[in-house]
């Protein structure tokens, strides 16, 4: 669990860093006026997939922490990083179903 936790995070991390990448490049688009995207390196392809695949992995590990709390069955992960975790799943929901 503590390294699904970690993965987790990371993904959000990588959403983070995808919403601001959709900034950039509508503002890059913006000013530019044309249809010019920004190259999308391996890396920031990467950072793309693994934002959007986020909200699957993370709301799958926020279902497994808590059928682990009302268990009562010891988790190891860190309750920041849970906690964490669940509110970047909050916040996915609203911005893929709601923004």
């Amino acid at each position: 669990m503590k390294i699904f936790s970690r993965i987790a995070f990371i993904c959000n991390v990588s959403f983070i860093l995808f919403i601001i990448l959709g900034y950039v490049e509508f503002n890059h688009k913006k000013t530019k006026g044309g249809d010019n995207i920004l190259p999308l390196s391996f890396l920031t392809g990467t950072l793309v997939v693994l934002g959007q695949l986020a909200i699957f992995i993370n709301l799958i590990f926020c279902l497994v922490s808590l059928g682990l709390l009302l268990a009562k069955k010891f988790n190891p992960t860190p309750r920041w990083l849970v906690i964490t975790n669940f509110i970047m799943l909050l916040i996915q929901v609203y911005y893929f179903f709601i923004y």
